[in-house]
């Protein structure tokens, strides 16, 4: 008797336990193969060998060794209800005994799912039925693929195969890369190709492929520069021929973009400050037409919006900052406030905290008045990826939405609002409140009629609220910053290392906490790295004076 232990595992369930009864028969050879159930998360459906939880049916084909001769071509059910299999939580295993003169075969399996498609194949395997001995052959199934995936394994890393990726800032990120069968399932393991990535246009990144201990991890450093393009190809390749069956899909192209995002700092002693990463050398400063800064925005061209409290004017910045003499917008411009910039590039701005005008490029015309309510006394400015403009009203206690052309009666968001500073709003587009008068932080859901998630642990007297990554990040007037993973509603981690006085906050596309400290002795802006315990990585003091404000590029 000869059993086959078919590579069992992997590919979307547990690790499945491989029957191993040996049959007495003399000229039986046992073919014995375990499908894992699907559980649908990926990672239970990393596991040591590839058997695709899709499985339906294998096939053996059997010829004579030597001549090659066939001597069996036959199929079997892999189903719970099927002959000759059992079914557990974990898996379903199924043995086929097929009866044979003693002699030496070669054998070939290949699995297929219910509707046919092949999804793995197994290679040429040698072995013997010999009289009153028992031969146990180890087969491994190479699973086809029909699609390759690749995935950031790092928060700074955004994007899609398809869609291209972004890389965010200057340190070397991670990518996962697989291989998918034909019904979804990862192929990982013995039975998975091996990878190998090239550049295929552009330059700069540097690559370091998958290694024997790391199969499915591929790291790329940037070039550091801003929006440096590089397409690569990914190959996977398979020993024993797989690539070259038809539908077998081993190869992709993906492209990744450098997004080196400078820190932009208003300083209300008058000037903005500009760091690019690490965020340690001598910054740009940009004085001309600045005396009181207030606020900061940015639209999608990196054109720069400056409120000047002090001058009554909102300043326009192009790239090269410092070196360019910016647009000075004042017809209807008072003591601004807050900005806010759309993506038709229309700007929003605060006036003296009583009323809220838009300004259309080139922002040589009057502007028209959206609020001039001045009883409500609006605060921040929020415009969403549609358009909407958030105002958080300080005295009203309500923040009003505005939907494009903001001629309409706007939506108004009142339950829990208390005296709200600042506003943010994460990817799914969940608005957040900082409620001074409340010492709370709620959250609103799209419409933004329920009733709120209030957030209160560790909330003291909020003053400025940034979301991403999963994470709320909270700047509390007792000098701390509070840190809060979804749903938000956890004990934060309280941040108070490097924290004194701190007026704003902000994140990068990698996770990294930018603090201004207007308090420090000298005023700072601290940045944490995640999980953000400890001290700061790095402290800006150079150019820093009265952080008022803190921008990130887009």
């Amino acid at each position: 008797m000869a059993s086959v232990l078919a590579g069992c595992g992997g590919g979307g369930g547990a690790p499945p336990r491989a029957a191993r009864a040996a049959d007495q028969e003399r000229g039986t050879v046992r073919f014995t193969i375990a499908v894992p159930k699907s559980t649908g998360t990926s990672v239970a459906r990393r596991s040591p060998r590839y058997v695709s939880p899709a499985t339906a049916s294998l096939t053996v084909n059997i010829v004579t060794d030597p001549g090659g001769v066939s001597v069996v071509s036959q199929s079997a059910s892999l189903t719970p209800t099927s002959n000759g299999c059992s079914s557990t939580l974990a898996s379903t295993s199924c043995s086929l005994a097929i009866a044979l003169t003693p002699g030496s075969y070669d054998a070939t399996l290949s699995t297929a799912d219910a509707g046919g498609t092949t999804l793995s194949q197994g290679q040429l395997v040698d072995f013997t039925i010999a009289e009153g001995q028992t031969n146990t052959v180890a087969l491994t199934l190479s699973g086809v693929p029909t699609a390759l995936s690749v995935a950031g394994a790092a928060r700074a890393v955004y994007g899609s195969l398809s869609g291209g990726f972004t890389l965010y800032g200057i340190v070397a990120q991670k990518f996962v890369v697989e291989a998918l069968d034909a019904d979804g399932n990862l192929i990982i393991g013995p039975g998975a190709p091996t990878f190998a990535v090239a550049s295929s246009s552009g330059s700069g990144f540097t690559i370091a492929n998958p290694t024997t201990t790391t199969p499915n991890t591929l790291t790329l450093t940037p070039p550091g520069t801003n929006a440096q393009s590089e397409t690569f190809t990914l190959t996977a390749a398979s020993g024993d021929g797989t690539c070259s069956l038809t539908g077998a899909v081993c190869s992709a192209t993906f492209t990744v973009t450098n997004d080196v995002q400078a820190l932009f700092v208003a300083n209300g002693l008058g000037n903005v400050t500009v760091y690019t990463p690490p965020y340690t050398g001598i910054p740009a400063t940009i004085t001309d037409d600045v005396d009181n800064p207030e606020a900061l925005a940015m639209d999608s061209s990196r054109d720069l919006f400056v409120a000047d409290n002090a001058n009554n004017t909102v300043t326009e910045y192009a790239p090269l900052y410092e070196f360019v003499t910016p647009t000075v917008i004042s017809n209807g411009v008072t003591s601004p406030t807050s900005l806010a910039v759309n993506a038709a590039g229309d700007l929003f701005v605060v006036n003296n905290r009583q009323t809220v005008t838009e300004y259309t490029p080139p922002y040589t015309s009057a502007p028209t008045t959206i609020s001039s309510l001045a009883a409500n006394v609006p605060q921040a400015l929020l415009v969403d990826g549609s358009g909407n403009l958030f105002v958080a009203n300080f005295e009203a206690a309500s923040v009003t939405e505005y939907a494009p052309p903001y001629t309409g009666t706007p939506l108004t968001i009142s339950t829990g609002v208390n005296e709200p500073s600042s506003l943010a709003m994460d990817a799914a587009g969940d608005l957040f409140v900082s409620n001074q008068g409340a010492d709370t932080v709620t959250e609103y859901a799209p419409p933004y009629s329920g009733t709120p998630t209030t957030i209160t642990t560790g909330v003291d007297l909020p003053q400025d609220v940034a979301v991403g990554g999963g994470e709320l990040f909270v700047s509390n007037g007792n000098n701390t910053v509070t840190v809060y993973a979804q749903p938000y509603t956890g004990a934060p981690t309280t941040i108070t290392n490097g924290i004194s006085s701190n007026f704003a906050v902000a994140l990068d596309g990698a996770g990294n906490l930018f603090v201004g400290n207007a308090g420090a002795a000298p005023p700072d802006v601290a940045v944490y790295t995640p999980p953000y315990t400890g001290a700061p990585t790095t402290t800006i003091t150079d150019g820093v004076t009265l952080p008022r404000s803190l921008l990130l590029t887009p």
